[in-house]
């Protein structure tokens, strides 16, 4: 397929290839005569096309191969595949990795991509999405001919042994979240604390999952078999839902911009919004912990409290609770009288 001139072309090479599409294009060289060169040699016709378009929009990404202009052509070729949301926690991960901005993306050795990763003090997990990320990058770089080998695959995690203090929201700051409903995020952070749900359980939450006729919530997205499960909706937060929910949506939890929010797009937030109402530090999963102690205080029965957290222990004893029905967990959670009609005697 030839283009106008100066924009080069694609050519399907003749023979058995694993890469049968080339990029070929003009260039002049010390001289000022007019030479051909191929750019890269790809799988489809439609990588080729999308490639050759990212060239022709700014050639100089093509030119020194740095791990910066790889990077930018590659967010270049998804930015309109994912979601807004995903695209900015990808952006935010790769800040991890602008050390390496510089460097000819094949000259980066596998000592420099172990060091960026023994110095990171995150998460596990949220390390294993930057290398995800950082793979995705070279990948692409390799299956377009700039390198000739990946070597994130070699990179090690690790484990982070650090033990996380768990805090539960107090009184005071429960009275402060219910004092401030007009802000941003809180009512999540409310419906956290006043369900146990895991906020991974919660972001998956869809609306057709709430029935508030019957005020319940339907888990069925959970990290653990014994995770899906029933929530009988407390009467204190029935309004935070009646308030919130719009069933012209999918999901319950939306970001500003309509989209699913991200789990690390609300842990930022979670942590600006406690730091701005003067509330101490905690993870996320304090929450869950407030939960359990706020029913285990109101004397709920135990296996109540098991089952309406979803602890992985459930099925291992799951005879105990099988003939527990939706009512009796609902007198169980309706225990918690750290409800918004008692704020002012906290």
């Amino acid at each position: 397929m030839k283009n106008q001139n100066g924009t080069g072309s694609i050519y399907k090479l003749k023979g058995k290839r694993r890469k049968p599409w080339a990029i070929r294009i003009s260039y002049q060289n010390e001289t000022g005569a007019t030479k051909r060169k191929y750019l890269g040699y790809f799988e489809t016709k439609k990588e080729a096309q999308e490639v050759l378009f990212n060239y022709n929009k700014n050639p100089l990404l093509f030119s020194g191969k740095t791990f910066k202009e790889i990077k930018t052509l590659w967010l270049s070729s998804i930015k309109e595949k994912i979601l807004p949301e995903t695209f900015k926690n990808v952006v935010i991960n790769l800040k991890h990795f602008e050390i390496l901005n510089e460097n000819k993306i094949s000259d980066i050795k596998l000592f420099q991509l172990q060091k960026i990763f023994n110095d990171m003090d995150y998460s596990r997990g949220y390390k294993s999405n930057c290398k995800s990320v950082l793979n995705r990058i070279f990948n692409f770089a390799l299956k377009n001919d700039f390198i000739d080998n990946n070597k994130v695959q070699f990179v090690e995690l690790g484990k982070k042994n650090t033990v996380v203090e768990r805090k539960i929201f107090t009184r005071d700051e429960i009275k402060i979240l219910w004092e401030n409903l007009k802000v941003d995020y809180v009512y999540i952070i409310l419906i956290l604390i006043y369900t146990g749900m895991r906020i991974g359980e919660l972001l998956a939450l869809k609306v057709c999952d709430i029935d508030l006729n019957n005020k319940v919530i339907y888990i069925r997205k959970s990290k653990t078999s014994s995770g899906i499960r029933t929530i009988p909706i407390p009467d204190k937060i029935l309004s935070l839902f009646i308030e919130n929910i719009s069933y012209e949506n999918e999901y319950f939890i939306l970001s500003k911009n309509l989209t699913p929010l991200s789990y690390m797009t609300f842990k930022y937030r979670f942590n600006v919004l406690l730091e701005k109402l003067g509330i101490q530090k905690h993870t996320i999963h304090d929450t869950r912990h407030t939960f359990a102690t706020m029913l285990n205080n109101a004397d709920a029965n135990s296996t109540s409290i098991i089952k309406l957290i979803g602890h992985s222990d459930f099925s291992t004893t799951e005879n105990v609770y099988t003939h527990k029905d939706i009512e009796e967990l609902r007198k169980a959670i309706n225990k918690l009288n750290w409800c918004r009609q008692s704020v002012a005697n906290l």
